[in-house]
């Protein structure tokens, strides 16, 4: 009878164990799936509104500076000079043009600036209403604009039209000051409105506004009329803004106007109107279109839009792929008149709706965290709020598709029916030789196992000899030999699981990670940051690939020595930018290690690059201050940092000059009379509230020679 009720006995322990085997893989699976889905959420939600939060804070300082430096022009008395002299020259031209020469002129337009709004259907009336009313507007479109021996895109380049006129000699003095600070204030036009009729009596690029009148018709509601207006009802001193506009003298070019009004001694004489192309908002807007630095992901991006519920900012869509983005844009809308626009000027701001209710929000002054579906019909997770520049009413949106989160939760749970697939057999084969051995009446033996399920692996197990039960014996001391080799390879993998999380992570934050915490942001009060620069590398082409990848590897070497030898630690690295950061963690903020790095990087770059025979430079920028730290990222973990100090660093180090090192005083006030201070710069651009000095080291050793050449 024995024969027959073993064999169904090893059978039903064999599948209860197998059971409850896969029952408890399946429900742990299940529950870290739940776990780990809620943590992405809660990152991913995080990380948003912290990135919401950043750029709102980089655009409104980004645009304060612009309207700054608007006002530092205005009051330039180069400037104030610059414009009595041509707006007086230009009342005294009296000469006209001729019809034929008229005639050119509405060609000219009609080749260069009319194009885009042909093609969309927008009719202006006669070319010839697009002309300047005025004598000297005619005048100075026929010398500077018809004349001129350059281009659309070069006619700055002319300082003279050599028409012996009081206008030509007084544009000759003051027009390459002007076209120089037009080009270091990264603006795409400077004009002169004088204050009597309203003329545009000067403008860098000599287009076709150069010479109208803001009052007329195609200037009056059109940005330039707009901030002129505007100048009427504020303060001597204030910038007005005006909303971006397709402007027809920019070839329907997206532009928006900041305006000051210019005075000599008490009376004002005129307006100073700087105008500013969409791609600097974009370049503000989205770090330079560094979506890998903002930590975007594959889908992530981060946009303007208005109180009219379309774009101000060029999307990473359209930047990435313009023709899949129109594509998209037709499949979900239809609208061919909008998507034919969009091509024709280059750009979906002003044309592309963006109507959900992380916009709705932060037009009405709140802010939004959820999800919604964004203006291609993606479903994205989204944080929104209000930016606060002028009196525009405009939107910051930072969003995530959630396709992607789902990518990684669905890579996750395939790995776990992979393992589940690969334990099952191994879970039946070892259920079997368990109920074999179990069903044996031998009491010392079930005694002995009892130990062995207890967690007991040193249990000694009686040798019955050469028979049936010294076998079973022997089977469960090689049981116990396989859980101790388990229990090894556990703890191997474990060992090697928090190496690998070591290698992108800092080591206290490893363990948080494995516990589980959701989200996982530090705040210090002690933390240097080091922005670092390196200039000058050739392009890796041609004959000059492999000495560039050469000097390339040779300085990322001599960088990854030098961080930990003076107690930093790399927060990120791109091509020929590095931010590293000191004192986290600590009692203090380490200015004085983060300060001999910054100097030691700078002489490391300078000596490969004599080395290699190449006029390498690099820069540095240093602030200290509160940071927060996390981990960043969504299919793969990275260790990020944000807070003012980043941003202050990274933004003098753009502003140092080659082979400099800028500090702000939140660092130089920490750092020892053994310092070589320099005195404050003037730099523009710089934050009114941001003070930067130049350090150097009086130890030996600490100067490099392209620093004392550059002070």
């Amino acid at each position: 009878m024995s024969r027959t009720r073993h064999p169904r006995i090893r059978r039903r322990v064999s599948l209860t164990l197998v059971g409850v085997a896969l029952v408890s893989v399946l429900l742990l699976s299940g529950v870290n799936f739940f776990f780990a889905r809620e943590l992405l959420n809660d990152s991913v939600d995080s990380q948003l509104v912290a990135l919401r939060d950043t750029r709102i804070q980089a655009f409104e300082r980004g645009f304060a500076r612009t309207q700054s430096v608007v006002s530092t022009l205005a009051a330039n008395p180069s400037v104030v000079d610059a414009l009595v002299e041509l707006s007086a020259e230009y009342g005294a031209l009296d000469e006209d043009i001729t019809a034929e020469q008229i005639a050119g002129l509405e060609a000219i337009y009609e080749a260069e600036a009319l194009p885009p709004f042909v093609a969309a259907g927008v009719d202006f009336g006669p070319t010839s209403d697009l002309v300047p009313g005025s004598t000297a507007g005619r005048y100075l479109q026929q010398q500077y604009i018809a004349s001129s021996p350059y281009g659309f895109d070069e006619r700055e380049m002319l300082d003279d039209a050599g028409d012996g006129s009081g206008y030509s000699a007084a544009h000759a003095t003051h027009h390459p000051l002007l076209r120089e600070l037009m080009e270091n204030s990264r603006l795409s036009d400077l004009m002169f409105v004088e204050i009597d009729n309203l003329d545009v009596v000067y403008s860098v690029k000599k287009r076709m506004d150069l010479g109208a009148n803001v009052t007329d018709e195609l200037y009056a509601q059109n940005g330039l009329g707009e901030v002129a207006e505007k100048l009427s009802r504020v303060a001597v001193g204030d910038t007005v803004v005006s909303d971006s506009i397709f402007y027809v003298p920019t070839a329907g070019s997206p532009v928006l106007f900041l305006a000051a009004a210019v005075r000599s001694e008490a009376e004002v004489v005129g307006a100073i109107v700087a105008e500013v192309p969409v791609s600097t908002l974009t370049a503000i807007t989205t770090a330079r279109g560094d979506f890998e630095l903002l930590g975007l992901g594959d889908t992530g991006e981060t946009y303007l839009v208005g109180d009219d519920l379309t774009l101000r900012t060029d999307s990473r869509r359209w930047l990435e792929d313009p023709d899949d983005y129109l594509n998209t844009y037709l499949d979900r809308y239809g609208d061919e008149g909008i998507a034919n626009a969009i091509e024709i000027v280059g750009t979906p701001v002003r044309l592309q709706t963006v109507d959900n209710e992380a916009v709705t929000a932060g037009l009405d002054g709140d802010e939004f965290v959820g999800t919604v579906t964004n203006y291609l019909g993606t479903e994205t997770m989204a944080a929104s709020g209000p930016v606060k520049v002028a009196d525009l009413n405009w939107v910051v949106v930072a969003e995530f598709a959630t396709s992607e989160m789902d990518d990684a939760l669905n890579s996750y749970l395939w790995s776990m029916l992979v393992l589940l697939a690969v334990l099952l057999p191994v879970i039946a084969v070892l259920g079997a030789f368990i109920a074999r051995n179990l069903t044996k009446p031998v009491d010392e033996l079930v005694t002995a196992s009892g130990r062995i399920a207890d967690g007991h692996l040193d249990t000694e197990i009686e040798d019955f000899g050469r028979n049936e039960l010294g076998d079973l014996g022997r089977q469960l001391e090689g049981l116990v030999e396989q859980l101790n080799a388990r229990q090894d390879a556990i703890a191997y993998e474990d060992q090697r699981i928090n190496d690998m999380m070591a290698a992108v992570l800092p080591a206290r934050l490893v363990e948080r990670v494995r516990g589980g915490e959701q989200t996982i942001v530090d705040i210090f009060d002690t933390a240097t940051i080091v922005s670092l620069t390196v200039d000058a590398i050739p392009e890796a082409t041609g004959a000059d690939q492999d000495i560039v990848l050469e000097i390339t590897e040779r300085i990322n070497e001599e960088l990854d020595e030098l961080v930990p030898n003076h107690g930093l630690e790399r927060v990120r690295r791109s091509t020929g930018s590095e931010l590293y950061v000191a004192g986290l963690d600590l009692d203090e903020a380490r200015a004085d290690d983060a300060s001999r790095f910054a100097l030691a990087a700078v002489e490391m770059v300078a000596a490969v690059g004599a080395e290699f025979g190449q006029p390498l430079t690099a820069s540095a920028g240093l602030s200290a201050g509160d940071v927060a730290t996390g981990v960043l990222g969504t299919n793969q973990l990275a260790f990020g940092i944000w807070g003012d100090p980043p941003g202050v660093a990274v933004a003098l180090d753009s502003l140092a000059r080659p082979g400099q090192v800028l500090a702000d005083r939140s660092v130089t006030d920490q750092l020892g009379a053994e310092w070589d201070i320099g005195p404050t710069e003037e730099l523009p651009g710089l934050a009114d509230d941001i003070e930067a000095h130049a350090i150097r080291g009086a130890f030996a050793g600490s100067e490099p020679s392209s620093l004392a050449e550059s002070d």
